[in-house]
């Protein structure tokens, strides 16, 4: 049984946020985070005999907070960093990467580019996901409601009317899709939306994931009218595993994936992960090109590759790309892409796991690029010890796994040399970190 009874309290100001988006402050010399408060609160808090938090209750509220100017915020916890304002965020991240580079060797020493803030706060999101209500006496579908609320609302979801990061072509469709997710049986995990990067066109396609036991047949007419309801030109629907069960209509849309880069506008699929900020992804490509440097007869090998989002614009600058990636929806319109771009004899796209085949490629190639999820790249001392490529550049989603497989690249026998912020989710407390680093020559 965990000890809740308060053994001493204390006031402090939160001196800003965790690499992991939690507030903090110090309390004799710890570092103790929680949840709810923001930059610049003063609060009490009430410890325990073991120096943990119990209680924490607000004195006086950050001289940065503002009002929240969504009726969802709290029971959605989307935008966690809503009621701090725009200036304060952009602050704070720049904050946080300084915090995750106190945590790396030498990260003092890198060179940290110019945070690059979102020039949009809003409507910039091109995908959205959607959940049915899990009973039937409470019939409302929408967002998963945040931890806090998750056993206070209705069904475990927030029926959103309205989201402000969507881009306009799913916010037309965030209530029709809603209402039809309400009529028909309960069987989805989750319905995912897609549009394109235009804001001219009006095309959106959809991924339906089916609860883990529930197959197709029965469904099929229902999946129809969620797909004609909804104004979708495509949906693709997998089983609870993932795999691709059914495939209706057209599901693809296009600009998402190497925005900018000549050959395209390129596809994507709602089934499977894309930057989900059209304004932030194109600075993205272009810093991660940056760091590659890619030429005429450069050798880049890329883990994670996703459908080319990073790939395709590293081909089309002239270099040799041998890339792997996991999800096979990804590498079927990676390849359709590589073919599209007039590039199959420069680039190269292969399905599987990226830990297990990279240290199978052919050694020394000049950068080794890759862009992992969240829990970062498993065993990158191994891989870095087999592949020895000369640069590695790293697209961090995570602070905490950054600084870890950073200090591993570390020990590998590399150096941090460069580090660029960018702010691909305002309003929130990610932070997207991309690095450089240089494999350190033995002296002879």
């Amino acid at each position: 049984m965990k000890d809740t009874k308060t053994v001493k309290k204390i006031v402090s100001i939160v001196e800003g946020l965790a690499l992991n988006g939690r507030a903090f402050i110090n309390a004799d010399g710890c570092e103790l985070w929680l949840n709810g408060f923001l930059p610049g609160d003063k609060i009490e808090v009430g410890l325990n005999e073991k120096g943990h938090i119990v209680e924490a209750e607000l004195l006086e509220a950050s001289p940065n907070r503002v009002k929240p100017d969504c009726f969802y915020h709290g029971p959605c916890g989307g935008c966690d960093l809503l009621e701090l304002s725009e200036k304060a965020r952009k602050k704070e991240k720049q904050k946080m990467i300084d915090r995750a580079l106190s945590g790396i060797t030498d990260g003092h020493k890198a060179k940290v580019h110019s945070f690059m803030g979102s020039r949009e706060i809003i409507h910039y999101m091109p995908r959205v996901r959607l959940h049915q209500s899990r009973s039937y006496e409470e019939r409302a579908s929408g967002f998963l409601a945040s931890e806090a609320f998750a056993g206070k609302v209705p069904g475990g979801v927030v029926p959103v009317t309205s989201c402000a990061l969507l881009m306009p072509t799913l916010s037309r469709r965030l209530v029709a899709a809603r209402k039809i997710l309400d009529q028909v049986p309960i069987f989805l995990e989750s319905l995912n939306l897609m549009s394109s990067s235009s804001l001219q066109a009006d095309r959106v396609v959809g991924h339906a994931v089916l609860m883990k036991g529930k197959s197709t047949g029965p469904f099929y007419k229902d999946l129809v009218k969620i797909m004609r309801s909804a104004n979708l030109k495509g949906l693709t629907v997998a089983s609870a595993d993932g795999k691709i069960k059914e495939v209706l209509e057209i599901p693809t849309v296009t600009g998402l994936i190497a925005p900018d880069v000549d050959g395209g506008p390129y596809e994507s699929e709602a089934s499977f992960f894309v930057q989900g900020n059209i304004c932030q992804n194109p600075l993205l490509v272009r810093k991660v090109v940056e760091f590659c440097s890619p030429e005429e007869g450069k050798r880049i090998v890329e883990g994670f590759a996703g459908a080319g989002n990073f790939t395709l614009a590293l081909g089309a600058a002239g270099a040799k790309v041998e890339a792997v990636e996991s999800h096979p929806g990804a590498v079927r319109a990676g390849i359709k892409n590589i073919h599209k771009g007039g590039l199959s004899g420069r680039v190269s796209l292969v399905e599987g796991d990226a830990i297990k085949m990279l240290p199978e490629f052919e050694p020394n190639p000049d950068v080794l690029l890759l862009d992992p999820p969240r829990t970062g790249t498993p065993g990158i001392g191994r891989i870095l010890s087999k592949l020895a490529p000369k640069k590695v550049v790293c697209v961090f989603c995570d602070l905490e796994s950054a600084v870890k497989d950073t200090n591993a690249m570390i020990r590998a026998g590399y150096r941090f040399t460069d580090v660029q912020g960018i702010d691909l989710y305002p309003r929130t407390h990610h932070v997207e970190m991309v690095v450089l680093m240089s494999r350190v020559e033995k002296q002879v």
